[in-house]
């Protein structure tokens, strides 16, 4: 009976939180096929999709600990289920097939995960706000992250980053716990932060910055003057099931970082050497700082991010110290670390967003709750009838910058990518073998003779490149390699057509390299253009290059997807065709 009273209770709130994660997933949903069956963003081609699909030929190491495993795990039993392929429902080897000829629907069943994880995790971060304040701030919480830009946005690709919201929040919510309950049921709050913070960094390293939540919790009878010996031994007991539980569920997502340890070791340092020590090319002049700052207007939102802020310091007024103190520490010290990195992307900071909308939903609810009329006597407060209804203008007030940029990046995912218009130019007026320098911004299949359905044709290269440095084994970023003496081995080989791409050149233009605009310079005087497509809208002022907005088009001057694109050809050049001899150009690929 008192289940089914709770339950009664629950179903308008239920009922509103389904509204919003329905909508969300829409907005996560809505040509989220883009691009295909060419993938353009690097990190979803080339580290989580192809390698869920090669577990189906029986080798679960994924070799590769760049990033944690626990999203490529999931993803190849979503396309396990997805094609009835694979353990327990039979032979996978006809998904690898499928992969290599056609990847377009195994890419929309790992996009389809991704948004699926983000929508779950915007329902824990209402069921979490819930059960420290109240339906109505699990409700704005929920609305928050889910119609946040950066989480829409990156729920649109197979990438792993979504994957932490759901953890996270419960991490956060067993160290509140752990701080507010008796000294002899801390031990499982700390058990269940440990285990959530370990399902975390089983999807984002980074992540791994929420023990600090828990980790505060513990220590805060300690801070709070409390050094007897019960204090110290709860602090031992706790410890101990935070860090066992984190290593036993990291282990769970991520086995083989164990098993394959020396592989591991060796990756991590590397690409902490690179995040540390190297530069990305464009952003040597940016200040990490005003980067992470700067992301979170658009990828959070002014309005929420100024409510998340008033949030913790009404926490605080409010005698919650410890609450506001274990909710800031985790987005505080992962802003810091990123920010004092050497390269910078907007998304990295994504794990620490449901830290930013739980106090968000907790300052509007009690925004509105201070405007209710207290007697009838005070007029200009607001009637008691109206509060459900002025809540719901100020979530979405809140949340409209980030609703509107992900519906309008949605429409514009809908139409053709440039790349894909300046290929079918090429295709059009270019004979098959085409020798021609494309600017490292599309994959390997561009470059594949495909049939009417998208299927490449084995053996058979519509295009011939060369001159391009493989970035991913020199480490080596193209804009670095160019200079103007390079035009004159193009025309040596043959290479007479060049594609210039705006995320290329861009890159060159921001890092200020004086080779690379002296080859761009000299490029324009030596050729004609004989091919031009924007995805701009008529008469909207072009974006300057930015490694984020250039690529998830969250302003309103993109019409469709893709870098602006020209093609040029050289003067005074043979054009050639067919492969070209080993050892002709710096670097083959």
């Amino acid at each position: 009976m008192f289940r089914r009273q709770r339950l009664r209770e629950e179903a308008p709130a239920l009922g509103l939180l389904l509204l919003i994660l329905v909508v969300g997933l829409f907005l996560r949903l809505h040509n989220n096929d883009y691009g295909l069956p060419y993938v353009y963003y690097a990190d979803e081609g080339s580290h989580f999709t192809n390698r869920a699909v090669s577990f189906f030929g029986g080798d679960w190491n994924p070799g590769y600990f760049q990033n944690p495993s626990a999203f490529t795990y999931i993803e190849h039993w979503v396309l396990a289920l997805w094609f009835g392929h694979g353990i327990p429902f039979g032979h996978g080897s006809q998904i690898i097939s499928d992969y290599s000829r056609n990847p377009t629907e195994i890419y929309q069943v790992g996009r389809t995960t991704a948004a699926l994880l983000c929508v779950i995790g915007c329902g824990g971060v209402y069921f979490v706000a819930r059960s420290l304040w109240d339906r109505r701030t699990g409700l704005v919480a929920a609305a928050v992250l889910c119609f946040a830009f950066l989480s829409v946005a990156y729920s649109r690709i197979a990438v792993t980053d979504t994957g932490t919201l759901l953890p996270v929040a419960l991490a956060l919510f067993c160290a509140i716990r752990l701080q507010e309950s008796e000294p002899t049921r801390r031990w499982r709050w700390a058990a269940g932060a440990g285990a959530a913070a370990g399902v975390a960094i089983g999807f984002k390293y980074t992540a791994g910055l929420v023990l600090l939540s828990p980790l505060l919790a513990l220590a805060w009878p300690l801070l709070s003057g409390r050094r007897d010996r019960a204090a110290l031994k709860a602090l031992g007991v706790g410890l101990a099931a935070l860090l066992g539980c984190a290593i036993v569920f990291f282990f769970l997502t991520t086995p083989y970082f164990f098993f394959d340890f020396s592989t591991a070791e060796r990756q991590l340092r590397a690409q902490a050497d690179m995040a540390g020590g190297l530069s990305k090319y464009g952003q040597e002049h940016l200040d990490g700082f005003g980067y992470y700052l700067g992301s979170l207007t658009w990828g959070l939102g002014w309005l929420s991010l100024l409510a998340a802020v008033a949030g913790f310091v009404l926490l605080v007024r409010r005698g919650a110290g410890p609450r506001a103190a274990i909710l800031a520490i985790f987005p505080i010290a992962m802003f810091l670390y990123l920010a004092l990195q050497q390269r910078y992307f907007g998304r990295w900071l994504l794990p620490a967003y449901p830290a930013l909308a739980l106090p968000a939903g907790y300052a509007v609810v009690q925004g509105v709750a201070a405007l209710v009329r207290p007697n009838a006597d005070t007029r200009w407060r607001l009637p008691r009838s109206l509060v459900p209804v002025t809540l719901v203008v100020a979530t979405v007030v809140l949340v409209w910058q980030g609703a509107a940029a992900a519906t309008r990046s949605g429409a514009v995912l809908g139409q053709t990518d440039t790349r894909e218009a300046a290929r079918a130019w090429l295709v059009d007026n270019e004979r098959r073998s085409l020798r021609v320098i494309v600017e490292p911004g599309v994959p390997a299949r561009w470059y594949w003779q495909l049939r009417s359905n998208g299927k490449r044709i084995p053996g058979h290269k519509q295009f011939v490149r060369g001159f391009i440095r493989d970035i991913r084994e020199t480490h080596v970023e193209y804009g670095r390699t160019l200079k103007p003496a390079v035009l004159d081995q193009y025309r040596r080989q043959g290479f007479c057509m060049v594609v210039v791409m705006s995320l290329i050149q861009g890159r060159s233009l921001a890092a200020r390299d004086p080779q690379a605009l002296a080859y761009y310079a000299r490029l324009a005087r030596e050729s004609t253009r004989v091919f031009h497509v924007t995805p701009y809208r008529a008469g909207a002022e072009p974006q300057e290059f930015d490694f984020d907005r250039s690529y998830n088009y969250y302003s309103s001057s993109y019409e469709r997807p893709g870098p602006e694109i020209s093609i040029y050809k050289l003067n005074g050049c043979t054009q050639a065709y067919g492969t070209i001899h080993p050892g002709a150009s710096r670097t083959t690929s």
